[in-house]
């Protein structure tokens, strides 16, 4: 164990701080460990948290919690300085930790500089300088301001004297000037950010890590030190429901009875024999039909991706039963009469647990096919670190694949509701050119990413996109009488035409007491809801920015949204799957505009 520099509460390592991310500290900044950095005993001793859906997903054996400690003096989660590089508020001057330029007091550099202008420095605090430089793999280093001031002249970090200096003029970084003191050097920050080919390419530091990676390509990046595109989060989540709902048969109590991640365990029948024959329901059943079946499910599953979504639904409309020990509850209720035509079933649900589980996360950009992953809607490559093209790429938690990954668990309640899948597909079906011209539209956001074609993932539907939306009018209409926030409820699409899936989870799911309080799930009842229904429509026939907002047609669209805007139909970034993208309420409602194309034709 070292010494506590800070707290964070664990649903933030796996949302915001996880390892790689930079946290600020009062007298510094510090680079999140990788997984690897765990003191193992923490690790072993940490909870581990159950969700075998999950597990075979990420191809993992543990999902473990975070590891906390009572202690006041010392943490479990290592972290690193980074930046090294400080500068003196006063004098400017830039000096590296552990380097020669400024002195460390109990972790804290002050700068003691007696050539500064006027007064001398006298043991002047510092603080982490603004700009770093990053790649599309994730690595990450400190901008080299020697090699950056003398660009093509010789830098002799024992005698040169470095200061960033400000010029005042206007505020821009134009007035950001590197200066060499020794060889009366200087260059603008300005030119770094208008032509990152002067950085050169990148080292392939990974301070996270405490290594390099070799023979990366990629031109380096400047970026502030502080910017939200410094570290995009990764995650892959489940609801948690009853095994006996997961599985049925013989195969299903296998699956739940055998870890298929222990590649040594399915593949050598002289360890499967030594191991299993220590299960007694194992050793009933036969471990040569046991091996038979076995080998059938690791064959099968090689060729599938886990789907996460498809089980869930059932699960929330099968008919209330009372598990045990199982953080999950439902109770069915009348669809209100005057939205029969248009809801096949509402459901309360009084408890769930999700799992969120972090695999790692990348710089600059967001993953293209993100949200696609998150919904369980394309398949994992061979190698999931690869985003499948030249912008960004998934960097690890680790030096070294890790049999576990971070996660945590949150509790919480909702309203499920599905929609009538006969009246559903006749509207498709009358609609269906306004889908093919959202589908391009789709299809564009990606050519512009420089996403290859082939890679591009499948346009979700136009039936997703009305679910999509009637999510958004529901979650901002639900916080005005539920009692939480808009970014404390989140959203659950469920679309599939061929598994005729058509649903909405709206819930929220938080660590602490918040998640549980009773707000949400007593909206869902008959009266209550259908009074919540008709003011969500109600208010999405018109929105503050028409007719601007309600006049986009297929070939305006952008970023696949018709008419929605931060007035009607955009929520905070922490509800939404999709990152506020497929979302058009013409479909949804008369709108001004009156395209004609409503699903709900209620007056």
């Amino acid at each position: 164990m070292s010494k506590k520099i800070g707290e964070l509460r664990p649903s933030q390592f796996i949302t915001t701080f996880g390892p790689g991310s930079i946290v600020d500290l009062p007298d510094y900044s510090v680079i999140m460990g990788g997984i690897d950095k765990w003191d193992s005993f923490d690790v072993s001793k940490s909870k581990t948290i159950e969700e075998n859906r999950l597990k075979k997903k990420l191809g993992i054996q543990q999902i473990k919690a975070i590891p906390i400690s009572d202690s006041k003096e010392f943490g479990t989660i290592p972290a690193y300085r980074f930046p090294e590089y400080h500068v003196c508020p006063k004098c400017r001057k830039i000096g590296k930790y552990c380097g020669r330029e400024f002195v460390e007091e109990e972790g804290v550099l002050y700068c003691k500089n007696p050539d500064a202008e006027g007064e001398p420095c006298n043991k002047i605090k510092t603080h982490p300088v603004r700009f770093i430089v990053t790649c599309k793999k994730g690595h990450i280093n400190d901008f080299p301001w020697g090699m950056y001031v003398h660009k093509k002249g010789k830098y002799d970090p024992k005698s040169c004297k470095l200061y960033l200096l400000d010029e005042g003029e206007t505020g821009s970084l134009k007035d950001l000037v590197v200066y060499c003191k020794t060889c009366n050097q200087k260059r603008s920050v300005s030119e770094a950010f208008t032509n990152n080919k002067i950085l050169g390419k990148c080292s392939g530091r990974r301070p996270w890590l405490r290594d390099f990676e070799k023979d990366c390509e990629n031109d380096k990046e400047l970026l502030l030190r502080g910017a939200s595109n410094i570290y995009f989060s990764s995650i892959e989540s489940s609801i948690v429901i009853p095994k006996a709902l997961q599985q049925e048969g013989i195969e299903g109590f296998i699956k739940d009875n055998i870890d298929f991640s222990d590649e040594e365990l399915i593949s050598d029948r002289r360890v499967f024999d030594s191991v299993m024959k220590r299960d007694p329901d194992i050793m009933r059943l036969g471990l040569d039909k046991v091996w038979d079946i076995v080998q059938k499910l690791r064959t099968k599953s090689e060729g599938e991706d886990v789907d996460l979504r498809t089980p869930e639904y059932h699960a929330l409309l099968t008919e209330h039963h009372n598990y045990e020990e199982i953080d999950f509850e439902t109770e069915p209720e009348v669809v209100p009469d005057r939205f029969k035509e248009y809801i096949s079933d509402l459901v309360r649900v009084k408890r769930l647990k999700e799992v969120m589980v972090l695999k790692g996360f990348t710089r600059i950009h967001p993953l293209p096919d993100l949200t696609a992953r998150l919904s369980g809607e394309t398949n994992n490559s061979s190698d999931d670190n690869q985003s499948g093209n030249d912008q960004v790429e998934l960097a690890p938690l680790s030096s070294s694949p890790q049999p576990f990954l971070p996660g945590v668990e949150t509790y919480g309640e909702g309203i499920f509701l599905t929609i009538n899948q006969e009246k559903l597909k006749d509207w498709e079906e009358n609609h269906k050119d306004y889908g093919a011209g959202m589908a391009t539209a789709h299809k564009k956001i990606y050519l512009e990413r420089k996403v290859p074609e082939n890679e591009i993932p499948a346009f979700p539907g136009l039936r997703y996109v009305l679910l999509h939306t009637l999510s958004h009018a529901l979650i901002r209409e639900l916080t005005m009488h539920s009692g939480y926030s808009s970014s404390a409820l989140k959203e659950r699409i469920y679309s599939d035409p061929e598994k005729e899936m058509a649903g909405i989870l709206i819930y929220t799911a938080t660590v602490d007491s918040e998640g549980s309080l009773g707000g949400l799930v007593e909206l869902g009842t008959k009266d209550k809801f259908e009074s919540i229904l008709a003011r969500t429509l109600s208010a999405a026939h018109y929105c503050s920015g028409d007719p601007q907002c309600a006049e986009k047609d297929v070939d305006i669209l952008k970023d696949v949204n018709g008419a929605a805007c931060h007035s009607c139909m955009l929520s905070a970034e922490t509800s939404c799957e999709k990152s506020n993208r497929y979302l058009d309420r013409s479909l949804l409602v008369k709108t001004v505009a009156n395209q004609k194309r409503e699903f709900f034709d209620i007056e």
